[in-house]
């Protein structure tokens, strides 16, 4: 019996290509995971690579040797492919993983894996084990690589660097669904060149305080930075209508944090008397115009510095030193409670306890105007409870939240029996991406998406004789730190306490509107017009889908 001649699909060139064999499921594996919004694919590696593995070669002893070069080249390729980290990026965090406890390295590890992600995959291969007996596998590999470079249906901006201040968006400050397509989405080079005016145009932008009539009641300003909150977080855990958010006097429900990390939202905020900077310019020395907290001790306020942690990971302290231009000595926190322990092992102290005790020491104090930056991290990711058994760190989320909230409720008490004014603003550096989406996994924040960017910010003026029963101002339109400065700056301007009811709808009408643009070392996201789009140092811009 005469054996058939092989068939080799994709002639090129004169030459004839093999089947890949095991490498087939790999394309099929990334290409399932591409066209399900689970990672990238780079067509022209991919299809480098995919020629290598097809090419004949010459004797079994080569065969085995580009074996053994192609499983690493893979694995490298399938990274590169993924949302996660740059290998550059990546390896410059190395110092600060070293830092992790073994628990928190298993936990990290854990998320890696969703089990209807992986239950598909092995479905699919059953599928592929059958159909590859009758079937030219490649050549479908092949149509599905090609079918990557199709450009996808994406929602239609309006046009104009104007879609980046869209004043459209919902007042509870969800990414926004798709209410329109169209077939042709924006060219990176109209994207690019709608981000350059946005930078443009912020770096014209900036606060000044004015000095306190000396006629007007003093008050403090009191800023409490909240690591690890956003609205997308409130919803998961269900904790969107918190009693402490009806405390507030105003509430911000379109505030964009711009930053995924906790470094350089402490810049920003301690830089929000000017606009929006690129993130590499943060690590530049700051302009004293800039400087909030220095702009309010020239006005007469005494600044001061208290957190519920040392403030030694990540260099927390010297970005909030050095680049954020507030040098007050740390308040001791060593008297505290110990509450949790983070995931480098020190120690986080109970908010009502490190926040009472600075209180009870404001009060000794001679200094008229106080203006407090106190930093928590009680909901960062990792933390686990102190001197007993503790769950993974996403479990104890809602619990530390529920905690976080309570303690800040009767610190708010505490200011106010003891008849001092004051202007609270909680503002949290980003969210804890505490169910992530599509393309990144839950508690991984190197993606600055809107979901982690969307944070509630709340105003609280404590001494005003309200009945009690007002509910909060909503601000809608989109906003980020320059409106906080510009706000303070009409609050000591026209002292909202020299009346017992003050209009605060004339407070909030003109403040700043920012469009969403939020960055890290190597990303930047950005809305444009009902849409978010994504770029990094190394890759064209791409739509972002903030899905869970």
């Amino acid at each position: 019996m005469v054996k058939p001649a092989p068939i080799y699909p994709l002639p090129l060139a004169g030459h004839r290509f093999v089947n890949m064999g095991p490498w087939e499921f790999y394309f099929i594996a990334k290409l399932f995971l591409y066209f399900g919004g689970f990672m990238g694919f780079h067509f022209l590696a991919n299809l480098a690579f995919a020629f290598c593995l097809m090419t004949p070669l010459p004797g079994a002893r080569l065969e085995r040797v580009r074996q053994l070069i192609a499983f690493p080249a893979g694995l490298v390729l399938f990274y590169y492919d993924t949302w996660f980290p740059s290998f550059v990026r990546l390896i410059s965090q190395i110092s600060a993983i070293e830092e992790f406890d073994v628990k928190y390295l298993f936990e990290l590890v854990g998320r890696l894996f969703n089990p209807w992600v992986v239950a598909a995959l092995c479905l699919l291969y059953g599928i592929y084990f059958i159909a590859r007996r009758r079937l030219r596998i490649i050549t479908f590999i092949g149509l599905a690589m090609l079918a990557t470079l199709v450009p996808v249906a994406t929602k239609s901006p309006m046009g104009g660097v104007s879609e980046l201040f869209n004043r459209t968006s919902r007042a509870e400050g969800r990414p926004e669904d798709a209410d329109y397509f169209s077939a042709t989405p924006p060219k990176d080079s109209e994207l690019t060149g709608v981000l350059n005016s946005f930078y443009e145009y912020e770096s014209s932008r900036a606060v000044a305080f004015p000095t306190p009539s000396a006629s007007d009641p003093p008050f403090d300003i009191l800023v409490v930075q909240v690591c690890s909150l956003s609205w997308d977080d409130l919803d998961f855990v269900k904790e969107r209508s918190n009693p402490l958010f009806d405390r507030f006097n105003i509430v911000f429900s379109n505030f964009n944090s711009a930053a995924s990390y906790s470094g350089p939202a402490v810049i920003r905020l301690l830089r929000s008397s000017a606009g929006h900077q690129k993130h590499h310019d943060l690590y530049d020395p700051p302009t004293l115009s800039a400087q909030t907290f220095e702009n309010l001790k020239k006005i007469g306020y005494d600044p001061q510095l208290a957190m519920n942690h040392d403030g030694r990971y990540g260099n927390l302290l010297v970005d909030i030193r050095e680049r954020g231009g507030m040098k007050s000595t740390p308040f001791s926190n060593k008297t505290a409670t110990p509450y949790l322990q983070s995931f480098d092992g020190t120690p986080v102290y109970d908010d009502f306890s490190v926040l009472s005790k600075w209180w009870e020491q404001r009060l000794k104090s001679s200094s008229e105007r106080v203006a407090l930056f106190y930093n928590t991290v009680s909901l960062h990711d990792g933390n686990r409870y102190a001197g007993g058994a503790s769950g993974r760190s996403l479990e104890t989320y809602h619990p530390r939240l529920r905690k976080l909230m309570s303690d800040l409720e009767k610190f708010f008490v505490q200011v106010e029996i003891s008849g001092r004014r004051a202007v609270v603003v909680f503002i949290p550096e980003h969210g804890a991406s505490i169910r992530g989406d599509k393309m990144q996994i839950a508690g991984m924040r190197e993606i600055p998406s809107p979901r982690i960017g969307h944070v509630p910010v709340g105003v609280k003026l404590i001494g005003l004789q309200l009945s009690g029963d007002e509910k909060p101002l909503i601000a809608k339109d989109p906003s980020s730190y320059l409106a906080v400065s510009k706000l303070l700056a009409e609050f000591i301007g026209r002292n909202p306490f020299v009346v017992s009811r003050p209009d605060l709808e004339e407070y909030v009408r003109e403040l700043p509107v920012s469009g969403f643009v939020s960055e890290n070392a190597d990303l930047v996201v950005m809305r444009y017009g009902r849409q978010y789009f994504m770029h990094s140092k190394d890759t064209a811009w791409v739509e972002y889908d903030p899905t869970p």
